[in-house]
């Protein structure tokens, strides 16, 4: 027998509802000699009665009570469900009646609401016997019902999907699933109960003997079409949101157009920069030799002063001789110092490098390959750039040298490699006039 389903508190649900229900849309049936007609008015009342998700597992137990009626009320579950299909081409109620059914369904299946059912020494989920045995009665019935179950079936497999994703999403976000993840599908169940069903073992003794199970073999046949189909779908569907969803990303991550204009003064600003910084060592080193050399000069004369007056040549006294070394080697410790050649040396800009670096660091990183380009070979004809042309491909080493990140580049490293080659061939155009 049914169980019926538990609502809310907040609901009156009549007694033994299911099997009103089961009741008054056999009497529908009965009384109407117009099939149409018939399905059209029990579509209606089981809208009004049981349209809504707190009533609508109760069609469901309904169609349990006709299965378990045998052939003298099975032919009523047949008779609706073909009935909601048919009348929700024109009515989209009856449509959104279908999809809450299912969703009651898989609720239920995979909440173990109802048990198990055995069929040839293998268990089966009742919910997998409502749905066969209902389609197989829409067949016997109407052959032309098999459209209808292929319909009722691959919302079934879509729904059924769409729960299994939005339950690993969740096991990934919270680390527990909300359906039962060693459970076979109710979709794939349903066909393997049906092959189950479609078996049959001619009598040898009989001679050839037709397969009166022939209708359920040619309707397992059009399930499974209908869900690799569906599934198809579904993956192709996911497939163009996930694409989207990256494209979408990435259009946010790439750099505006505003945003290249307003740092390309930093990346002109960079490249002399880095030429100076470049040179700062050798100009550095240039003075430091200068200084070092005045220094040791000093030393020197004031060494050889002491020795002249330690030994007394040329009439130097001794004391002279250390009272001038001393001066000496004070004077060159003062002259040559560094604080005396600070207007000799260059000047470091590594700060200011680094600050227009970076400022550009930021920008680049989420440009694409195309606006890097575009950007290289608008600065490689900037007039400004013109004594600094070589060093434009220098630069985007150097920048791509201190980048702290550079697994977030928009571009990959051989992209990168490519534009700098690239570049060097503009560099070497605009050097020859072209």
């Amino acid at each position: 027998m049914a169980e019926e389903t538990e609502v809310s508190a907040g609901e009156e649900i009549p007694e033994n509802f299911a099997g009103q229900i089961a009741r008054d849309v056999m009497v529908i049936f009965q009384k109407q000699m117009d099939p149409e007609v018939a399905a059209v008015e029990s579509s209606s009342y089981l809208w009004e009665k049981a349209g809504t998700p707190e009533k609508v597992p109760y069609f469901v137990d309904a169609t349990e009570l006709w299965l378990e009626s045998g052939t003298s009320g099975d032919k009523f579950a047949a008779l609706s469900w073909n009935g909601l299909v048919t009348q929700s081409v024109n009515n989209q109620d009856y449509d959104t009646f279908l999809r809450m059914m299912i969703k009651a369904i898989l609720d239920g299946y995979y909440s173990l609401q109802k048990p198990d059912i055995e069929y040839k020494e293998k268990r089966f989920s009742t919910y997998t016997s409502i749905f066969a045995n209902t389609f197989i009665r829409m067949i016997e019935l109407n052959p032309s019902s098999e459209s209808s179950t292929s319909e009722i079936f691959s919302i079934l497999v879509h729904d059924e999907m769409d729960l299994e994703a939005r339950s690993h999403a969740a096991e990934e976000e919270t680390g527990s699933s909300t359906i039962p993840t060693d459970m076979q599908k109710l979709f794939d169940e349903m066909i393997d109960y049906l092959v189950d069903r479609s078996e049959f073992k001619s009598d040898p003794m009989a001679g050839d003997e037709a397969n009166p199970n022939e209708h359920i073999e040619k309707l397992c046949e059009r399930l499974r079409a209908s869900r690799r189909q569906v599934m198809q779908e579904v993956i192709n569907e996911r497939a163009l949101e996930k694409r989207k969803k990256l494209e979408m990303e990435l259009e946010n991550q790439l750099a505006s157009a505003e945003e290249i204009v307003m740092v390309a003064p930093q990346f002109t600003d960079g490249v002399g920069f880095f030429v100076q910084e470049k040179r700062y060592n050798f100009k550095y080193l240039a003075v430091e030799k200068i200084r070092i050399t005045l220094q040791l000069l000093g030393s020197i004369t004031g060494a050889v002063y002491f020795l002249l007056g330690f030994m007394g040549v040329w009439g130097v006294h001794w004391i002279d001789g250390i009272v001038v070394c001393l001066v000496m080697l004070v004077f060159v410790r003062i002259a040559a110092a560094r604080k005396q050649f600070q207007f000799f040396y260059p000047t470091d800009i590594s700060k200011e490098l680094e600050e227009c670096s970076t400022a550009f660091l930021n920008v680049m990183r989420n440009m694409s390959q195309e606006q890097l380009e575009q950007f290289l070979v608008r600065q490689i004809k900037l007039e400004r750039n013109q004594k600094y042309l070589t060093m434009i491909p220098e630069f985007m080493k150097y920048l791509y040298a201190i980048m702290p990140d550079r697994k977030s580049m928009m571009i990959s490293v051989d992209e990168l490699s490519e534009l700098v080659e690239n570049s060097e061939i503009e560099v070497a155009k605009q050097l020859r006039g072209q």
